[in-house]
């Protein structure tokens, strides 16, 4: 296997690693952030934790297509 193959699969690893990690940490935040603010102006209701929950899970597919995309215009440019 070539040394560019090696360094493409890494790169792509990489990039699923941070998808996972950008998510979860987005949908923690999201999820203390949203139950922290639910106690102040809803009386211990969750509608503003899922509602974050699900903006976090929409930031890290937002971040991943983002960094898929310039990983593919830069291997087009190496091309």
């Amino acid at each position: 296997m070539p040394a560019k193959d090696h360094k493409t699969v890494f790169l792509i690893f990489n990039m699923i690693v941070q998808f996972f990690y950008e998510t979860f940490f987005a949908m923690a935040l999201g999820y203390f952030l949203g139950k922290w603010l639910d106690g102040i102006l809803f009386n211990n209701k969750v509608i503003l934790m899922y509602i974050l929950i699900i903006l976090g899970v929409f930031a890290g597919l937002r971040n991943f297509i983002i960094r898929a995309l310039k990983y593919v215009k830069e291997e087009d440019n190496e091309k």
